[in-house]
């Protein structure tokens, strides 16, 4: 997996200056010869693009939602509601609830593991990234899942590794990370409004949607998220996000009960 930064203004100004002494032969006297003019590289249009895009990307140090999830595998379709609370490359933390406001998980990812507490039968999880591999079939860490969240691409895009194409008033950027592929769709707007991670060496793809954007500062963060897995399991997941809070008032605990069984696959 590759990453780069590109959080900066893009003043790619590079200045050459030479400065050249001569000695005349007749006159001994020394001659400087005027400076040759600034040399400028400008940025290309490919490079101011994916610059505005990423400008235009949403931001957060606390995030908080809650919504309705509708989750479909194979013939089997199950629906409840969830929680989320985020700090910015800290964590994420989720809770599971069924009928009768029962929760049935709770869920913490860090930058190191991912502990899933079985609420309904005494157990937990405790995993490190290869087991989301295993489950969604894409290295995902902590900074992906954020991004997926918010609305943002997975991973980052640059000028060498990326193709720029456009359909209509879309806008489609190609960029390959090692022996995956990430497809990002915007409107015209710069929005976000897909993103495809697949492997090139295997029939697997990863596919979130987004719409219904809830406006905040200078951010447009998705209520729909509709995530699509197809892999050796197909996956439908809908989440119908609200209660979006983005300040933080207090600490989430999170901790395992002691009479919980522990697994770690």
């Amino acid at each position: 997996m590759m990453e780069s930064c590109m959080n900066r203004n893009i003043f790619l100004l590079l200045f050459v200056a030479s400065l050249i002494l001569s000695v005349g032969c007749k006159s001994k006297k020394a001659i400087t010869a005027a400076p040759k003019p600034t040399e400028v590289i400008k940025p290309s249009s490919a490079e101011l693009l994916l610059k505005k895009l990423k400008n235009n990307e949403n931001s957060f140090n606390y995030f908080s939602a809650k919504g309705e999830v509708s989750y479909t595998e194979k013939n089997s379709e199950q629906n409840f509601d969830i929680s989320i609370i985020m700090e910015k490359d800290k964590y994420i933390l989720m809770s599971v609830t069924v009928l009768f406001g029962i929760e049935a998980a709770r869920i913490k990812i860090t930058n190191d593991s991912v502990i899933i507490l079985d609420r309904l039968h005494r157990k937990c999880v405790i995993a490190d990234y290869n087991y989301l591999k295993k489950t969604s079939n894409v290295d995902l860490h902590l900074k992906q899942l954020q991004q997926i969240i918010i609305g943002n691409p997975a991973f980052d895009q640059n000028e060498k590794q990326s193709i720029i194409d456009t359909v209509l008033s879309k806008i489609i950027i190609s960029t390959l990370l090692n022996s995956q592929k990430q497809t990002s769709f915007y409107n015209s707007s710069l929005m976000l409004t897909k993103n495809i991670l697949e492997d090139k060496n295997v029939n697997r793809q990863f596919t979130v949607e987004y719409s219904n954007p809830y406006t905040h500062l200078n951010n447009a963060y998705p209520s729909n998220v509709n995530i699509n897995i197809r892999a050796e399991k197909n996956i439908d997941c809908k989440f119908k996000l609200s209660n979006f809070v983005f300040e933080k008032k207090k600490e989430s605990l999170f901790s395992i009960p002691g009479n919980y069984e522990v697994i770690k696959p």
